[in-house]
């Protein structure tokens, strides 16, 4: 047998271009892939590199402004482009899958779950009604879901959107297809929910010998599932290989990029600033004569800009798209990683040194809804406790982590401390002075110093007000002169590095990463004490993500600044924090300087937190724990450690009926876990990550 005979994709010269009314430009510029049965091939790359446009391209969802000038995607062996849309329906859901980063666009709120899974099965396999529905429930019990019928019974709204998300999968896998691509699918999960997806994957994979395009631009979920990659960058593959050659020796100057942006665990910032890709991703309606890359490359000579560099073919299939790849190999340039840049005279102004005063105490605070309006809401066990007894504290000028899975209550103490929700009970204490009660009796003095950024810049950012009209608001209700005004928003966007050509934009005309950026400069328009950060990075690139950390903390810097950051990605929330807190079911279950909180000893779900992450380190060991089943219903909180029936540490009945202790891990009584296990034996842990 032939390699061509082992592909069961092959994409020759692919050309895909759009018809806009500023003209026609190419998403995808004369691109070769081949995959091969039974693999993983993982692509990845900034937003607007034509990631999707591929994608779509295989799948024949091309919008209708867009056609194929060039080339062919061959599955097996028959040219796609050549089908009509009849014969891609019968390819469509059978031979061929796609799973999509939203899982609710993806589902029909109208339908239950089961009979979608079932639908697909009925339409292609032939088969009846009750054998389809027979099957669903089959695939879904596979998913490690429990009580697959009930499951298969409710609608998509019904359902976590971790849980909507493996209805996908199933949909997708129910058929047994010989292609699934899938585009972003855990971008929007917490890493528990990911790590479980990526499992079950991997295993479907193996089972059904499917073959997988893995789309993302999340360097450490294409290192777990993927065994080559493709490094893409304005419509073409600058650099492609095995997953082991591309993360542990890039050779292109992108690639080495993307790995500096990646703000790894135990990454401290007083040792090394983040090193963001500069400027932005090319414009595919403008890209320059020769390397599109060249604008932004630290190795770039006169040359680049004129010609189109050649592709260089190193071992093991490696093949980089840079004139200059062999140079960069033998070490005549070097980009920043985590092991070679010197430290930056900046960082360490990011150390802190000896103890601050606290700027925000939170004693025994509660958040329980549905406790004030029924008859029923005022029984105990009708009430949803999001917030329940949390004790923490904020020194000034610092940054505390707030990390758990989604619905562990973290939305909902922030909204309690911004005062856009009332505390059930418990006492917030800003500056010493209480502010428990609703925000409408809080001093407008109190409003300016406590301010939010949100994870979604567009539903904060009004579309019919100009950057202008949005930054102006805060400063004017101040009390401060229009003509001061006008130049404090100036002086705010140059602090966020956005020149002044950008007040009187609309956030339409905006990236995600300068919405994110204009929403920062708002929050600090009114100087605040305080900033509660909402998982403002999640849907990000990572150079994106990479600026936006670095502004953060030089805003910190110059402003002194303190910052509650409340995010999914470890990997975020150490470098960017002084301390953290872990948070499970509306409770601290561990608190602690990140040092001590990403080492031994663990609470065990901080510790399945760690294990569960998805991180580019070729050199790192990770130790694998995976928690089964859901967050429990904050309605129905366990009795006992309320982390019991998930806990891979659990000792027995002792944790089923008392809760735990408070652990004092050491003499500086900073570090504590709530847990019933002893003490020695938890400082006994091996470390999640271990170098090797």
């Amino acid at each position: 047998m032939g390699q061509a005979m082992e592909d069961i994709l092959e994409i020759k010269g692919l050309e895909v271009s759009y018809r806009t009314r500023a003209g026609r430009f190419s998403a995808v510029r004369g691109l070769d892939l081949s995959l091969r049965r039974n693999e993983t091939y993982g692509v990845v790359g900034e937003s607007g590199c034509g990631k999707s446009t591929l994608a779509f391209a295989i799948m024949g969802y091309l919008e209708r402004n867009a056609s194929v000038p060039a080339g062919q995607i061959l599955f097996e062996g028959d040219d796609i482009l050549k089908k009509s849309r009849g014969a891609l329906r019968s390819l469509w859901g059978s031979k061929i899958s796609m799973i999509y980063q939203d899982p609710s666009a993806a589902l029909n709120p109208s339908l239950k779950v089961g009979l979608q899974i079932a639908e697909i099965l009925e339409a292609h396999e032939g088969v009846s009604r009750r054998e389809a529905w027979a099957q669903a429930v089959a695939m879904l019990n596979r998913l490690q879901i429990a009580d697959p019928e009930k499951v298969a019974d409710r609608y998509p709204h019904q359902l976590s959107g971790g849980m909507r998300q493996r209805v996908c999968i199933a949909m997708a896998f129910v058929t047994k297809p010989d292609l699934l691509i899938l585009d972003e699918p855990t971008t929007n999960l917490d890493v528990t929910t990911e790590a479980n997806i990526l499992d079950m994957l991997n295993a479907l994979k193996k089972d059904f010998r499917t073959t997988i395009l893995y789309i993302t631009h999340d360097l450490g979920v294409v290192y777990k599932v993927s065994d080559r990659v493709g490094v893409m960058y304005a419509g073409r593959f600058v650099e492609e290989g095995t997953i082991g050659d591309i993360i542990g020796a890039p050779k292109h100057p992108y690639t080495q990029g993307l790995l500096s942006c990646i703000p790894e665990v135990l990454l401290d910032k007083s040792k090394r600033r983040l090193t963001p890709i500069a400027g932005a991703v090319a414009e595919l309606d403008s890209l320059p004569k020769g390397c599109a890359f060249a604008p932004r490359c630290p190795f770039a000579q006169a040359d680049c800009a004129e010609k189109d560099p050649p592709q260089l073919a190193f071992d093991r299939g490696r093949v980089v798209r840079c004139g200059y790849a062999r140079a960069i190999e033998e070490g005549l340039g070097k980009t920043a990683s985590c092991d070679d840049e010197p430290l930056s005279p900046e960082c360490d102004d990011y150390a802190v040194e000896g103890a601050r005063p606290e700027l925000l105490t939170l004693e025994s605070v509660r958040k329980h809804f549905g406790d004030s309006s029924t008859m029923f809401a005022r029984r105990e066990a009708g009430k949803v406790k999001a917030v329940d007894d949390v004790t923490l504290s904020i020194p000034r000028q610092s940054t505390l982590g707030l990390v758990g899975e989604s619905g562990c209550g973290k939305s909902s103490l922030l909204r309690v401390i911004a005062g856009l929700e009332t505390a059930s009970g418990g006492t917030i204490r800003f500056g010493g002075e209480d502010i428990s009660g609703p925000i409408g009796k809080r001093k407008r003095e109190m409003t300016k110093r406590i301010q939010v950024v949100f994870q979604d810049p567009r539903s904060t950012l009004n579309p019919r007000k100009t950057i202008r009209e949005a930054i102006l608001r805060p400063i004017l209700l101040s009390g401060v002169a229009r003509k001061d005004a006008e130049r404090r928003a100036e002086e705010l966007l140059e602090a966020v590095n956005l020149g002044c050509e950008y007040l009187d934009r609309y956030p339409e005309q905006l990236s995600g990463g300068q919405k994110q950026r204009i929403a920062i400069a708002r929050a600090f328009a009114s100087d605040p004490e305080l900033i509660l950060c909402d998982e403002p990075t999640s849907s990000l690139d990572v150079s994106i993500q990479a600026s936006i950390i670095n502004l953060l903390l030089d805003l910190q810097r110059q402003k002194g600044t303190t910052y509650l950051f409340i995010s999914h990605a470890l990997g975020v929330v150490s470098y960017l924090c002084d301390a953290m807190a872990v948070m499970y079911l509306g409770t601290i279950v561990e608190y602690g300087p990140k040092d001590k909180v990403l080492s031994p000893p663990y609470h065990p779900y901080t510790e399945a937190l760690l294990s569960s992450l998805s991180v580019p380190r070729p050199k790192a060991e990770q130790k694998r724990i995976r928690l089964e089943g859901a967050v429990p219903s904050a309605r129905d909180i366990p009795a006992g450690c309320r982390f019991h029936t998930r806990c891979p540490r659990k000792l027995g009945r002792i944790c089923e009926t008392a809760a735990p202790p408070r652990v004092v891990t050491d003499a500086d009584n900073d570090h504590y876990i709530y847990c019933h296990i002893p003490l020695a034996e938890m400082k006994d842990m091996e470390p999640v990550f271990k170098e090797v």
